[in-house]
């Protein structure tokens, strides 16, 4: 077994330069990454100190045999060690789940502490001729307009607190795209997953007007009826984003009740260099908790239920100090039980394809001071 995790390693580190050292047709992209995140967890004292590390790499390929034509695959690799893997219960479920229609992700092996995945998580046809757009496959289909919370994200909602998976979600669909004019099309999108109501259909309408850009959406979101309105624009010169879905049942079931989830959002650059965002959530699904935000990054959220809570908010200061190095601070505040989760990032670029960040999470509930977990993540990453 050991044997098998040395092989495997070497293949996802050592195939990159083999692929760029052969001669290839220019119809061919190969690129991706190699990162090392090491995380340190506790809760309110450092004697509870868990340490987890993992190697990630990504191999992304693209072909494009015409103009009209082109194939994308792309894989996940990820090695875990250490505490987590040991001591987490259901941790290798948790990171071998897969919500597609067909399940491409595999536990290629689990020793003690040791824990090695892999994923097929974009696969996809695309055509493109005319007006037309499709796409067959595992793919990406994001409708969401804001940063943090996307509403309108019906097919494949992320967590933000995933900060590792800059790429998202992707989910076994078709998807029809039709553009009607410069700034206008329609879009169709439809999935199926393996469980007997995890479908999607939804239609898309997007245009532009008093330079905004909005979409409508309809459709039916697992047992739900969903109707969905987004935009994106400008207030002067601050940028103005923001979006909402109805969720109406149809039919009864555990749960039955209307949903309105929306999120808006703005920002603005100073002219020296400092950034500010800001968004706020409702989220009117009674499946809220008092407390439990400790847990978000584990939860698998829904653009139904985005949140713990009914009402959140989240502040970003953001930074750029120099050319290669830049920072960051980002609050989530939601009145119920005061709680908070600070998200301060530091990122420096040590040469070309090379990062370091320096991340911390940290989650909190003021009304009886409650300390709920702590995540220091340093991170290195080399691009190809």
């Amino acid at each position: 077994m050991v044997r098998a995790v040395r092989i495997w390693l070497i293949f996802i580190l050592v195939f990159p330069f083999w692929v760029f050292g052969q001669e290839k047709e220019q119809q061919l992209v190969v690129n991706g990454y190699v990162k090392n995140l090491h995380q340190f967890q506790f809760v309110d004292n450092l004697d509870q100190l868990q340490w987890t590390t993992f190697l990630h790499n990504r191999l992304n390929f693209a072909y494009a045999p015409s103009e009209s034509i082109s194939f994308r695959l792309e894989f996940r690799n990820r090695i875990f060690y250490g505490d987590a893997v040991a001591n987490f219960p259901g941790f290798s479920d948790l990171m071998t789940q897969d919500n597609g229609w067909v399940d491409l992700t595999w536990n290629v092996t689990e020793n003690g502490h040791m824990l090695l995945v892999s994923a097929i998580d974009r696969a996809s046809i695309r055509f493109t001729k005319g007006n037309w757009d499709i796409t067959v496959g595992r793919q990406r289909v994001n409708w969401g307009r804001n940063l943090i919370w996307n509403p309108n994200d019906i097919f494949n909602t992320y967590n933000f607190l995933d900060f590792d998976y800059e790429e998202r979600p992707g989910t076994d669909a078709v998807r029809v795209q039709y553009y009607t004019g410069d700034f206008s099309r329609l879009e169709l999108a439809a999935k199926k997953g393996r469980l007997t109501d995890d479908h999607i259909v939804a239609l898309l309408y997007g245009f532009n007007s008093w330079s905004y850009d909005f979409q409508l959406i309809t459709g039916i979101y697992q047992n739900d009826w969903v109707m969905g309105l987004g935009w994106a624009g400008n207030l002067k010169n601050m940028g103005f984003k923001g979006e909402l879905s109805y969720f109406v049942p149809r039919k009864d079931y555990l749960g039955n009740e209307h949903v309105l989830s929306a999120s808006v959002s703005m920002d603005y650059g100073f002219k020296n260099g400092l950034y500010l965002y800001g968004s706020a959530l409702y989220n009117g699904s009674n499946l809220n908790q008092n407390g439990g935000i400790e847990n978000l990054a584990l939860t698998a959220i829904t653009a139904k239920n985005l949140m713990p809570f009914e009402f959140s908010s989240y502040v970003q200061l953001a930074k750029e100090f120099s050319p290669i190095f830049s920072g960051s601070l980002g609050t989530v505040y939601a009145p119920t039980n005061h709680s908070v989760i600070a998200i301060p990032t530091l990122t420096y670029s040590l040469a070309t394809n090379w990062e370091i960040d320096l991340i911390s999470q940290s989650f909190f509930e003021f009304k009886k001071y409650r300390s709920l977990g702590h995540g220091i993540f340093f991170r290195l990453r080399w691009s190809f």
